[in-house]
């Protein structure tokens, strides 16, 4: 299993319909090719939105062009063929390095999975050794 470490990009946008469908169609005109897009209410009004990309300057340059003033943090990502099992070693590596994943997200679908995680910042050159991330 290949992990890398990879720039996330989060941003706020207003909570209703059609946001999520506005960015990605910003992104398809500018080719913007994504790993992860997800999205999710953290107040009444306002939305988050998360995006991985392949090229995090294209989608930083994508974003701020629609007014957006996205954040930058690193997490570990990792995807391949699904199997039941697949994140155990991963998950079990972390624990036994007393490492706490302080955020996750995980989807298989048609015989594929994506798996991209969060730690603390602390703790990203030891999970690096650990998974030997490239």
């Amino acid at each position: 299993m290949a992990i890398k470490l990879v720039e996330c990009l989060d941003w706020a946008a207003p909570n209703r319909p059609g946001e999520m469908l506005r960015y990605a169609e910003k992104f398809k005109k500018d080719g913007v090719n994504l790993d992860a897009f997800w999205a999710y209410t953290s107040h009444a009004n306002e939305s988050k939105l998360a995006a991985i990309a392949k090229k995090p300057a294209k989608l930083k340059a994508a974003l701020r062009a629609m007014g957006a003033a996205p954040n930058a943090s690193q997490c570990f990502y990792t995807a391949g063929k699904d199997k039941s099992g697949a994140l155990v070693d991963v998950l079990r590596g972390l624990r036994e390095a007393d490492i706490n994943v302080e955020c996750a997200d995980a989807l298989a679908a048609q015989g594929r999975y994506a798996f991209a995680f969060w730690v603390k910042e602390a703790d990203v050159p030891s999970v690096k050794r650990l998974l030997k991330v490239r």
